[in-house]
């Protein structure tokens, strides 16, 4: 395993800092944690479009570079020419002995017999954005080291612009200032972006500022690099407003003897008011976390507040060591990225002076948007980010957060998984409702985001020059979330106060979406984002989180006794299960990425599929599930690692109409989401080793890599590639692997594995020939199968024939692609649970006994289901 992944994160859910164990130092720090704030507002309070492109009020870096410096054997010079020991380096452990676990990340150097074990964190203690830097300077030697002193420097950048939150904003305009009253050691930076104050945790012999401008000696980084030993110049007061100030502490450490250690460390937070009337909130922030600690108890109490919170995380008894601590450490990510902010003041500036901002919140949640500067309240806390930086994706998914929740919720983080469901129920959905590209869909009011979040709370989309992404695959994800927080935590009365909204705007819209003429969920963008205008699909993956979904949204329903909408969710869930089967599979069985790829008759494969399998909609043990595997294996297995591409869309269709133009390397790229939930899937088929394989993989490159897992690696040498760390689709379905394999994998969808039937299969267009299809495929002379109770005979492209065993009723079909139909949807015989056409196998509690259930009469009441909706239209 090669380590290539050095920049760490820490996060307190207000802000986030990086430490580059690369370049050894810190390298950012982020005012909020999220990557953008709300859309971008115009004088009169109308959203902001450049071209095509809808505009948004970017989070600022508000930090250039901080690190330290040490004066020793007669010279010094600052730390970021010192190498790092990298294997010393990484997070910090929770408690003894222990690997990770913590958001304190360490870095540690060694200047002759001195070492220096640094620490940086964004501390769990203060409800602001802000970190900690600190560093523990060890003498490793036979004889005292004399002479010792530390430094620090802080290299803000407070100026102008919002170029998005992983580039430097401007420098020009700062004020520094020092503070010493009441004891207090404060520099005080301030320009346009807000005030950062910078506590000394310890007395310190000197505390200087200098400028772009300042000459040589009196440049607080130039005396430090210089070698030579010089002291810092003291500021008094405020230095003069300039243009790239940087302020810098300085310790006199004097001498240290053999196995002595001295400490030092500065804390630091923000506010984005600069005119100094947040000044005495941000110094009472320090005063209330840093209290008379210094730099060692501060350390040691972030340390022992994760230590807290790892008291209460649920480990699989089947846990290695290893694997703990990865788990561990997910645990934490889970937890750092998940946002804890409820409010933000706003200035009435954008990005320079005179260029007015306007905001759509009010200062408190649903108020008239305030006049600015104010402090608005927002509706983004809960929200959990689809990564932290240095990866691109610091934005809320509700796919990814899905993922992140139910793995929350089987950590034992009740409380984190309980925020964030509240936060997709809370934030500002429904805005593209009367979009054009869902016109012909009559959309229903919705509650779910169909693609994410801006930070405050408000749905958003990316747009590129095929139009939007917009994805329907939240809405089952959601109620598949929801049911399992539930089932894990035993919480049904949070689910029950919010049954209200979910039902009506979540699983209500999801049964509106499912298509008529196909039994599928409408075209959409879907998990891999293929956006619009031509390139929306009839997405396997879509459609299997739906049916999953709305099977959870049946049982929330009977548990709180209500039937009749336990009935109709169950209904439409089994419809889609049986139409996925029908439409969605090949000739071999296997699930195919769209139904449109499918007709096409290539390049269909897409290891998205997998949840079919990992969501308990079909056998494991059947047809669908080997065939699927084998596929995926043929097509989109990778050279270098365990797992899969995630589709086939980089290279499908050589020299054809492609269907799937917008293939790249993100595409081929193996994707970590699809092997943990393979290798979930690959348990339930019985293949333990493969599902070990998978685990092991990710396991060991994650422990390669400081305990952070990729979005994804490359597929020819393993390396990590483009994003890291990652939540829900990395620490989330990695706990949710884990838990799979100590029994924590969810049931058969609706009670029941769908009834695959005889393993013979018709046209190209896929739907098997018997199970209850309604419906044949696309290819020609397919045909749908009924039973009721028994056996069930295949029809043969026209009209199919009820089962022998219990009181189906045949029905008419034929034409239509070779459409086949099926049993009645009656109670006679078969012992069946409910009417809804379910044509399921149950299972046992091993999951390996299967025996077949009345096979129900889908093409029927899809027939009548098309009926009606051409009538509405």
């Amino acid at each position: 395993m090669r380590r290539t992944f050095f920049r760490l994160p820490s996060s307190n859910g207000f802000g986030a800092v990086l430490l580059d164990l690369g370049a050894a130092r810190l390298t950012h720090f982020r005012e909020h944690l999220f990557a953008t704030e709300e859309p971008l507002l115009d004088e009169r309070g109308a959203e902001v479009w450049v071209g095509n492109q809808p505009q948004a009020v970017a989070t600022r870096d508000l930090l250039y570079d901080a690190y330290f410096g040490l004066r020793s054997d007669g010279r010094q010079r600052w730390l970021t020419d010192v190498p790092v020991d990298l294997d010393a380096s990484g997070y910090a452990g929770w408690t003894g002995g222990e690997r990770g676990g913590t958001g304190v990340v360490t870095m540690v150097q060694r200047v002759g017999n001195l070492e220096c074990a640094q620490f940086f964190f964004a501390p769990q203690g203060l409800a602001q954005a802000g970190f900690v830097m600190a560093m523990r300077v060890e003498n490793r030697g036979e004889v005292p080291a004399e002479g010792v002193s530390a430094f620090s420097l802080h290299n803000f950048h407070l100026g102008f612009g919002r170029p998005g939150v992983m580039a430097d904003i401007g420098e020009s305009g700062e004020t520094v200032a020092y503070d010493a009253s009441d004891g207090r050691r404060d520099f005080l930076e301030r320009a346009f972006a807000g005030v950062v104050v910078a506590r000394a945790l310890e007395p310190v012999a000197r505390h200087g500022a200098s400028s772009a401008s300042s000459p040589a000696d009196l440049n607080v980084y130039r005396i430090v690099a210089g070698g030579a030993v010089a002291d810092l110049p003291d500021l008094e007061g405020a230095a003069p407003t300039s243009d790239g100030s940087v302020s810098a502490f300085q310790w006199d450490l004097g001498s240290i003897a053999p196995g002595e250690a001295r400490w030092v460390g500065v804390a630091f937070a923000h506010h984005g008011d600069p005119s100094g009337a947040a000044d005495p909130r941000v110094q009472g922030a320090l005063d209330a976390y840093v209290g008379d600690k210094g730099a060692a108890e501060v350390v040691a109490g972030e340390i022992a507040a994760y230590r807290a919170f790892q008291g209460a995380v649920k480990v699989p008894p089947t846990a290695t060591p290893e694997e703990t601590a990865l788990l561990r450490q997910s645990a934490v990510m889970l937890r750092m990225a998940q946002s804890r902010e409820s409010h933000a003041f706003l200035r009435e500036h954008l990005t320079r002076d005179q260029e007015p901002r306007a905001t759509r919140f009010g200062t408190t949640v649903g108020g008239e948007p305030a006049a600015l500067p104010a402090t608005v309240a927002h509706r983004g806390r809960g929200a959990v980010l689809a990564s932290l930086p240095p990866g691109e994706w610091t934005v809320a998914w509700i796919r990814d957060g899905a993922y992140a929740t139910v793995a929350m919720a089987a950590l034992g983080m009740q409380t984190e998984a309980r925020d964030a469901l509240s936060y997709y129920l809370d934030a500002e959905a429904g805005r593209f409702q009367r979009w054009n590209e869902l016109a012909s869909y009559d959309m229903p009011p919705y509650q779910m985001s169909l693609v994410r979040y801006h930070g405050f709370g408000v749905e958003e989309t990316d747009v590129n020059d095929f139009g939007p992404n917009l994805e329907f695959d939240g809405f089952g994800l959601f109620l598949w979330a929801l049911r399992r927080y539930e089932e894990l935590t035993g919480d049904t009365a949070f689910v029950d106060e919010r049954w209200a909204e979910a039902s009506a705007k979540v699983a209500d819209a999801l049964v509106a979406l499912i298509d008529p003429d196909t039994g599928l969920v409408r075209k959409d963008s879907s998990i891999w984002e293929t956006h619009w205008n031509g390139r929306e699909r009839s997405f396997a993956y879509t459609s299997i989180t739906a049916a999953r979904g709305l099977c959870d949204a049946a049982d929330i329903a009977a548990r709180r006794g209500e039937a009749e909408r336990a009935a109709g969710y169950r209904d439409a869930a089994n419809r889609l299960r049986a139409a996925i089967a029908a439409r969605l599979t090949d000739a071999s069985g296997a699930l195919a990425a769209s139904l449109e790829e499918l007709e096409a008759g290539a390049g269909y494969w897409d290891a998205a599929v997998l949840e079919g399998i990992a969501m308990g909609l079909f056998d494991p043990r059947g047809r669908i599930a080997a065939a699927t595997l084998a596929g995926l294996d043929e097509h989109l297995r990778v050279p270098a690692g365990a797992g899969w591409s995630r589709n086939d869309d980089r290279f499908d269709h050589a020299g054809a109409s492609d269907l799937s133009p917008w293939g790249s390397e993100y595409d081929s790229a193996e994707w970590v989401v699809t092997d943990l939930r393979g290798a979930v899937a690959a348990r339930l088929m019985g293949d333990e080793a493969r599902s070990d394989r998978l685990l092991r993989w990710v396991l060991d490159q994650s422990s390669a890599n400081y305990l952070a897992i990729a979005e994804t690696y490359d597929e020819t040498s393993g390396a990590y590639k483009f994003n890291a760390p990652m939540i829900g689709f990395g620490a989330g379905v990695y706990a949710l692997a884990l838990a799979a394999r100590d029994g924590l994998a969810v049931g058969p969808a609706c009670g029941a594995y769908f009834d695959e039937g005889p393993t013979d299969v018709t046209g190209a267009g896929g739907g098997p020939s018997s199970g209850s299809a309604g419906y044949g495929g696309a290819g020609a002379g397919g045909a749908g199968a009924a039973g009721a109770g028994g056996a069930g005979a295949a029809g043969a492209g026209g009209a199919g024939a009820a089962g022998a065993g219990g009181a189906g009723a045949a029905g008419a079909g034929g034409g239509d692609g070779g459409g086949g139909n099926g049993g009645g949807g009656g109670n006679g015989g078969g012992g069946i649970q409910d009417d809804a056409g379910c044509g399921c196998r149950l299972a046992t509690a091993e999951g390996a006994a299967r025996w077949p259930l009345l096979a129900a009469g889908v093409a029927a009441a899809v027939i009548a289901r098309r009926r009606r909706g051409r009538a509405r239209r």
